[in-house]
């Protein structure tokens, strides 16, 4: 059998019949004293005793081969020799000691890494910021590294036995280590993607409701936009502009290995508002997402993979980015206890402001007699009364009381962190609010050199109170309500004894629902993950790891909603009274295995990563709609008739991948992988998708005294997007037929084929930093080409349904950023004063290039109130509405803006600590009814100089309800 033996015989130039002799030469690797040994049985074999050896060789040929089996035996010897000598000289070893510091405060440094370049021989410093070494002799480099500083390299010379090292703050992050693959990570200095990273002090400059809020502003490349003004309300995070026309647009979610489920779930109360049918695809009730359940002060860092050359690992979740989360971990020393205590207000600075009915007959044209007497006082004059109703609804002073503790602590071996976190915050209107506990507990221990366990615990318990404050078509929701209610009516509980008039223009007297509609949501949540690192084998150029990470996510989710019935709303209905309870569980459990291996040589290191992985989720939600309340009760049961609702969803994962990145000297970064997944959400479940991704950079080193390090960088790759759990199924509705139950085909149509959208993105890009650390810059240009576009088509009425699920349809996508950082301080001393001031900005664009549809509105309540046009050539977030030119619908505003831009500012000046942050979105457009509610309801502030006209164009014109969404704001000081 071939083998290394082969390769070794033809360098020594034998023929091939003459190899059986040499055989022996392979010995000296593995058992010295079979040496002689070997040879004599060899020779032997040339002698003849055994003949089928002495078959092989010819006779006439043994003496010249024994002779040349003799000399190799002597040059053996010799390199034997060599190689004993040269093992002895590199087993000279010294030990070196010595202590890591902060340059600016001297302060120690614990857990610092150390190790010898090139090498995996290495340590970490102790409590006080000691470490002990053993090196070779001659002169030794050692790397030190450690979060949030700039590595160091530091030479040591022959004889020297202690060296004491200063650590610098890495202000512009190139030593950052930047996530790369699901085990493995890199500097930020040779990466090869853009990678946006948030340290937990930037995330918490401020006090924020939620995780995804705090992000805003915080990086080039993220469009993040409310979704209710409610205290804890949803968020929606966008990364790189439109990926998706019916998908979800939110990023994944990753925090400590944890594939976190930020899910939106209906609450109920539309059936209520009537504003969706219950199971609605689109929400109206404005839900929130999981992810604000997270403590912001738990959090080390965020990473954000924006773009799908670097998501690419992440598979068919990645189109919409990843957000990589890591939270604080507990370091060797004593233990550090922290404490804060944050105060705040949240009070109406904007109104939309409001009709003033300056006399009777103003009013009385406006409404007719029987509304204009209600102005009119007990004397039956006009009372000129002015009640302002937006300072009635959202008036109140919404306090913010957070408290936070954590500690901190450890040994060499094992070290811990607990966080807690209690928030209540006060909405602006009456009887809404939010208020989160939580609690964490983060452990690591080092069973040894070579085994390592990290464990992240967290618990939450999470409850807002949000009034109706979404869509409605029933008169209950506030804002719609408000501009039904001139000013000059008085629908307030002047007596204070609870009873409130009757509103005369509405369903609901809406101060009256204020006071005594429930809507609450109470999530219970838990989240946990286990890191086994365990390293197989290594020496001083090699290792191979075994990296298992299990993660779970679970929250309970209970939502009440009650109307009561003796509310104007309710009171005259047949079944008077509504109460509502929907119990949502959710289980998300992941389960990864990966190999690492690492090879270092001169001048290059190889990683190898490879893995599987099992994802699931287990969705289970139910709820019960009422009506006909028994007054004083609000249980479901209590009631006269009840409707059962049940959702369920159950999905399976398996994905495997593997990549490989190599490092050549200090230029060159290359990274190439590819990841393949499955689901039982897809049409086909047992074949892989698959998604590739490779990238390069190169480093220029210093140039011209200027740049400190100048890097090129390109990057490509795909990920995709999963349609709905239930896009591949055609579900069926229940039906009451005759008295008997039974069953009817539903209106949407599954395809049994349904597969991902695919994202396939190339982006270029350019970092490098000047002046010695003075500023840096990372630039970079991308563009996506998205296919497979998962689409709701209609079918003809003939059919027996109304839509179905289809892929079809192409989408491109592409922008800029920019990301610029200077230290001025560098420049000149300011008495310890330290300053960094960033700037961030951020361009995208959208256009839908193919489309095997036939073009379609989608995302309003009908054209001439204005909606989203899908059509060849338009943006995906083009608003049109009745507007038309040569059979084309007019452009009229568009949702995605023209660019961002921050401006963040941090000042340092020993223990204190001073920063702001600038934000700007320029352009940008959305739909405001709320001008179209008050204009039919007659309120609007410039009614009597433009509401008519727009109400006269309604149906023909669009545009006056489209309006512009630009602003500025200085969202943390």
């Amino acid at each position: 059998m071939a083998g290394p033996s082969d390769f070794f015989f033809q360098t020594l130039g034998l023929p091939e019949g003459e190899q059986a002799l040499t055989i022996f030469l392979l010995d000296i690797e593995f058992n010295l004293s079979e040496f002689y040994t070997g040879l004599r049985m060899r020779s032997r074999l040339i002698r003849g005793k055994y003949n089928s050896h002495a078959q092989i060789l010819p006779r006439k040929s043994n003496r010249k081969v024994y002779m040349q089996a003799l000399k190799i035996k002597k040059t053996m010897q010799l390199i034997l020799g060599l190689l004993i000598i040269t093992q002895f000289a590199f087993s000279q070893t010294r030990e070196i000691t010595g202590r890591v510091t902060v340059s600016e405060s001297g302060e120690e440094l614990v857990g610092v890494q150390i190790f010898v370049k090139d090498s995996f021989i290495g340590t970490t410093t102790d409590s006080e910021g000691y470490f002990k070494l053993e090196v070779p002799e001659g002169n030794v480099n050692l790397i030190v590294a450690y979060i949030g500083y700039r590595t160091n390299e530091i030479t040591v010379p022959p004889g020297a036995s202690e060296v004491n090292i200063s650590m610098e703050t890495d202000v512009l992050k190139g030593d950052q280590v930047v996530v790369t693959g699901l085990a493995s990570s890199v500097k930020r200095r040779n990466l090869s993607n853009a990678v946006a990273t948030v340290s937990g002090e930037e995330l918490i400059n401020a006090p924020t409701q939620t995780l995804d809020a705090a992000l805003s502003g915080k990086f080039a490349g993220v469009n993040i936009r409310r979704n209710t003004g409610a205290p804890g309300g949803g968020i929606n995070v966008n990364l790189r502009g439109a990926s998706t026309l019916t998908g979800s647009t939110q990023p994944l979610y990753v925090i400590d290995g944890i594939i976190v489920n930020n899910n939106a779930n209906q609450s109920g109360i539309d059936v209520v508002t009537a504003a969706a049918g219950a199971g609605s695809a689109s929400p109206q009730g404005q839900p929130t997402n999981r992810i604000g359940d997270i403590n912001p002060n738990d959090i080390a860092s965020i990473e954000v993979l924006k773009g799908a050359s670097a998501a690419a690992m992440y598979g068919a979740k990645a189109s919409n980015g990843v957000i990589i989360i890591k939270t604080k971990q507990g370091q060797g020393g004593k233990t550090v206890f922290s404490f804060s205590q944050r105060i705040g207000q949240s009070k109406l600075t904007n109104k939309m402001g409001h009709r003033v009915f300056a006399n009777y007959a103003e009013a009385e044209e406006q409404y007719g007699s029987a509304i204009a007497d209600l102005g009119n006082n007990a004397s039956g004059s006009w009372a000129n009364r002015d009640i302002d109703y937006e300072q009635e609804t959202y008036g109140e002073t919404g306090t913010l009381n957070e408290t936070v503790i954590s500690a901190a602590g450890g040994n060499q071996s094992t070290q811990f962190y607990f966080g807690g976190q209690y928030l209540d915050e006060g909405g602006i209107i009456k009887n809404t609010g939010y208020k989160k506990f939580s609690g964490r507990l983060n452990m690591k221990h080092r069973f040894s050199d070579k085994t390592r366990v990290s464990l992240t615990t967290n618990l939450s318990r999470t409850e807002s109170d949000r009034g109706v404050t979404g869509n409605d078509n029933s008169g209950l929701t506030y804002g719609f309500a408000i501009g039904f209610t001139p000013s000059f009516i008085d629908i307030r509980d002047t007596d204070g004894d609870g009873d409130f008039p009757v509103h005369p223009m509405n369903a609901a007297n809406y101060l009256e629902t204020i006071e005594y509609f429930v809507n609450n949501e109470l999530v219970h949540g838990a989240k946990g993950s286990l890191q086994l690192d365990h390293a197989i084998y290594g020496n001083s150029s090699n290792s191979l790891d075994f990296v298992g990470v299990a993660g779970v996510d679970f929250y309970n989710q209970e939502n009440t909603v009650f109307s009561p019935p003796f509310t104007q709303f309710e009171r005259d209905k047949t079944n008077a009274g509504q109460s509502v309870m929907r119990f949502t569980d959710n289980l998300n459990s992941n389960l990864y295995l990966n190999l690492v291996h690492k090879l270092n040589m001169s001048g290059m290191s190889l990683l190898t990563t490879g893995g599987i992985q099992f994802e699931t989720q287990d969705w289970n939600s139910v709820y019960v709609h009422s009506e006909g309340m028994i007054p004083t009760q609000t249980n479901v049961d209590k009631a006269s008739t009840q409707a059962v609702y049940h959702d369920r969803a159950l999905q399976q994962d398996r994905g495997v991948f593997l990549q490989g990145e190599v490092t050549l000297g200090d230029n060159i970064y290359l990274s190439a992988g590819a990841r393949g997944d499955m689901s039982s959400t897809l049409g086909v479940t047992d074949d892989y998708n698959w998604y590739p991704k490779i990238s390069a950079s190169y480093q220029f080193g210093k140039i011209a005294g200027i740049f400190d390090n100048l890097k090129l960088r390109i990057a490509t790759g795909q990920t995709g997007n999963m349609p709905t759990k239930s896009a591949k199924f055609t579900t069926m509705a229940s039906a009451n037929i005759g008295g008997i139950n039974g069953l009817l085909p539903a209106a949407r149509k599954g395809q049994a084929l349904i597969v991902p959208e695919r994202t396939t993105e190339i982006e270029f890009g350019t970092d490098f930093s000047v002046m010695g650390g003075l500023a840096s810059v990372e630039a970079t240009y991308y563009t996506q080409a998205i296919e497979d576009l998962v689409l709701e088509i209609d079918l003809a009425g003939s059919s027996g349904s109304a839509t179905k699920w289809e892929n079809g349809g192409e989408m491109e996508t592409k922008g800029y950023e920019l990301s610029f950082t200077v230290n001025p301080t560098k420049l000149f001393s300011a008495g310890g004063l330290d300053w960094i001031s960033r700037v961030n900005y951020y361009h995208t664009e959208s256009e839908v290039t193919k489309l095997t549809v036939d073009p379609y509105n989608t995302g309003g309540f009908a054209t001439f109130l204005g909606t989203y046009r899908i059509e060849e050539g338009y943006s995906p977030t083009a608003i049109v509405g009745s507007e038309m030119t040569d059979g084309k619908h007019d452009i009229l505003g568009d949702e995605t803006p023209d660019y961002n831009l921050s401006w963040f500012n941090q000042f340092q000046f020993g223990p204190l600590d001073f920063s702001f942050l600038f934000e700007k979105k320029a352009g940008g457009h959305a739909i405001n009814l709320a001008n179209l509610i008050y204009d039919l309801g007659g309120t609007t502030v410039d009614f009597v100089e433009n509401g008519g006209t727009r109400l006269d164009g309604l149906g023909t014109v669009t545009a006056p309800y489209v309006e512009s969404t630009e602003y500025t704001v200085w969202r943390e000081i």
